[in-house]
């Protein structure tokens, strides 16, 4: 692991916030810069040393920080609702319903392609990107998609290629060089193209749960961006913001849980919501014609 300045931008001055044991006990230390406020995993650990993390275990078994089977219906239908979700309240259908033909879009951090699944069965052209070689094989023989296994930043050394759309659902947080590879998607992007991310919230809630707010997961997640701080990282790179929505209120879902507890999170979920204040968030951004 290396120490290494900021990512959002380049000063080299933290707080250090606590330090955290990651599922295979290695411990990580959280920062926040002192000058733009990025949360972040700092010394950060290799490429390679954060790969193994993602075994196909990540995948297939239930804990605080990877899926109950990937892989099932019920997973793929939530995860489905989700963006769905998601779409519907950044405005993203009236967009959609204005382009023409031989629309075209990239989902970074794909895993299996649900999402490239579901935009391809509304008649885009549609591809996805992965570094994990399990989803990637899943989403290719199983869903029959046009998935990558490869890293975003070094995939199309040779290739020009621009996209409609390029969505980063719940990825960039994962990431080494978010900002970098938000100025690569910009240069992938049409005029008047759209970038959709979403990823979880430094804020009002991460605050008050501290080590134990449960997107907290090292070193999966690398950087942990507030939602003034991720605005104004794409407007520095050129992008227009067009909307944004936050949700979710901490409450994890349980298995089996009593009645009283999902109508509880009922509640506050649609209030973290209706407040801005949710410790997930979506944002819709345009690259100006």
């Amino acid at each position: 692991m290396k120490k290494i300045p900021c990512d959002t931008c380049g000063r080299d001055s933290f707080t250090h916030l606590f330090s955290k044991l990651s599922s295979r006990d290695e411990l990580f230390t959280l920062v926040r810069c002192n000058h733009c406020s990025l949360v972040q995993v700092n010394p950060q650990p290799e490429y390679s040393e954060v790969l193994k993390y993602y075994s196909n275990e990540y995948f297939t078994r239930r804990s605080d920080r990877g899926y109950d089977n990937y892989y099932s219906d019920k997973l793929r239908s939530e995860i489905e609702r989700v963006f769905q979700m998601n779409l519907k309240d950044l405005n993203f259908y009236s967009w959609e319903d204005s382009l023409g033909l031989n629309k075209s879009t990239i989902d970074i951090g794909c895993a299996a392609g649900y999402f490239v699944s579901f935009m391809k069965n509304r008649g885009w052209n549609a591809r996805g990107i992965e570094i994990a070689e399990a989803p990637v094989e899943y989403g290719r023989s199983v869903l029959g998609l046009d998935i990558i296994l490869d890293n975003f930043l070094s995939w199309d050394k040779d290739i020009t290629e621009s996209f409609d759309l390029i969505t980063l659902w719940a990825s960039i947080e994962h990431l080494h060089e978010p900002r970098k590879t938000l100025q690569k998607i910009y240069s992938h992007l049409k005029p008047g193209g759209r970038m959709i991310l979403s990823t979880c919230r430094y804020g009002l809630l991460a605050g008050l749960f501290g080590p134990g707010w449960r997107f907290l997961n090292v070193p999966e997640h690398l950087y942990y961006y507030s939602l003034e701080g991720i605005i104004d990282l794409c407007k520095d790179i050129g992008f227009t913001n067009v909307s944004h929505i936050t949700y979710g209120s901490g409450m994890t879902s349980q298995k089996n849980p009593p009645p009283l507890f999902n109508f509880i999170k009922g509640i506050v979920d649609e209030l973290v919501k209706i407040t801005d204040q949710g410790d997930m968030m979506a944002l819709h951004f345009e690259k100006k014609a």
